[in-house]
């Protein structure tokens, strides 16, 4: 017999239903984040999250921003149904409705450029020349595909 969990992957944005067999192994779990050391969030009082415990570090690309929670989660994570006192079960959630929970970000470089000739330390700058690249965080919602894969 098998379950659902629902698999949100930060850099696709891409959130789906994917099969676990049936039992208490947090093996399939682990598989799905691609760790080796999972950190569990409550979601609600009949869900947990699972995340990468060690997923924040250097050359990170994309994260997730759960609603409520202090700090961003990185990596894949995954969505089951169960409090964590017992072994867990498919989401009484649907997709959907899970999906709103969540913002998946990014970081993005914009270019910078001179608006006028301008004197630096360095010289001048030619208006329209590129100064430099400023960083913002893209924040999007989560992309539910329903159907299990």
């Amino acid at each position: 017999m098998k379950q659902t969990a629902y698999l949100l992957d930060p850099e696709t944005t891409i959130f789906r239903a994917v099969e676990l067999p049936a039992g208490i192994s947090f093996k399939p779990i682990y598989d799905l984040i691609g760790c080796r050391l999972i950190e569990v969030v409550r979601f609600d009082e009949r869900h947990s999250l699972f995340a990468d415990e060690e997923g924040l570090h250097d050359g990170l690309t994309a994260f997730t921003i759960f609603e409520g929670y202090p700090q961003p989660l990185a990596g894949r994570l995954v969505l089951v149904g169960g409090d964590g006192s017992e072994p867990y079960h498919s989401p009484l959630i649907s997709l959907e409705d899970a999906s709103a929970h969540f913002k998946c970000c990014r970081p993005v470089l914009d270019p910078v450029f001179a608006t006028h000739d301008e004197m630096t330390a360095g010289g001048l700058i030619i208006s329209g020349a590129l100064m430099g690249l400023q960083v913002r965080i893209d924040r999007l919602a989560p992309t539910f595909v329903e159907g299990e894969a």
